[in-house]
């Protein structure tokens, strides 16, 4: 079933109206017709099914049949923070990081970055969306604006396990779970382009409290590494 975030004050007296980018999608897209079931939800947590009872030409009106709390965010604050790769491999890192239940996505200008700037921070937020349509998550990811290296490693620093990728590194996930000896809720994870990040950039970053670790022997592509670190991290400590 079609699912779309909806506000508390677009629904009144058990309707709820649908209009802007939301009704072009559900009209022209998936040409949804009055009679057809949607499912609505807010970013409280809670999920409407509905049925479309009219179609106007500015907006959709669904009633509303039923209401329930739903639990799809993790309890797990994971932030990624992901040096900015080629082409098009960011949209797939927002879109399955973003299924995986990450809470914040950072994008990263690193020593090794070919890519220097970037107009795509409103194409990783509608990834981030519909996404989270249709994974099942009531919020979105917050896709922050792109900042460099020496900024990243400040960010968020309320964070319990700081955790950097590094090829060199001997040390696993594993290895550093075995030496902390406790679960964690706000981990923050940072992840290289292609050519991974420089020596001097690891000690940078473990003078701010970053663990320096490795994805196991084979070598990761940055589009596989991210995604691989934050699952091993939701099976270790989050809902997986």
């Amino acid at each position: 079933m079609p699912r779309f975030p909806i506000s508390q004050n677009q629904i009144k007296n058990n309707l709820a109206i649908i209009s802007g980018p939301d009704y072009r999608h559900i009209v022209k897209v998936l040409r949804l017709k009055p009679g057809n079931d949607i499912t609505l939800f807010e970013d409280t947590g809670i999920e409407h099914i509905g049925i479309i009872k009219d179609i106007g030409t500015k907006e959709i009106k669904i009633e509303i049949a039923e209401s329930t709390r739903v639990e799809t965010e993790s309890g797990l604050n994971i932030t990624l923070l992901q040096g900015i790769p080629k082409g098009d491999k960011m949209d797939f890192i927002v879109e399955k990081t973003t299924e995986l239940g990450v809470r914040t996505i950072v994008p990263v200008i690193s020593e090794r970055s070919q890519v220097r700037k970037t107009k795509r921070i409103e194409r990783w937020r509608r990834i981030a969306l519909e996404s989270s349509k249709q994974s099942g998550r009531m919020l979105p990811p917050d896709i922050l604006e792109v900042t460099t290296f020496k900024n990243a490693i400040y960010y968020n620093d309320n964070c319990e396990l700081h955790l950097i990728f590094y090829g060199k590194c001997k040390d696993n996930i594993k290895d550093i779970i075995k030496h902390t000896g406790k679960a964690t809720e706000n981990i923050k994870i940072f992840i290289g382009p292609e050519g991974g990040f420089s020596e001097s950039e690891v000690n940078a970053a473990k003078e701010k409290g970053f663990i320096p670790i490795r994805l196991g022997p084979r070598i990761l592509r940055t589009e596989t590494a991210g995604i691989v670190a934050v699952a091993v991290l939701q099976f270790l400590f989050g809902d997986i």
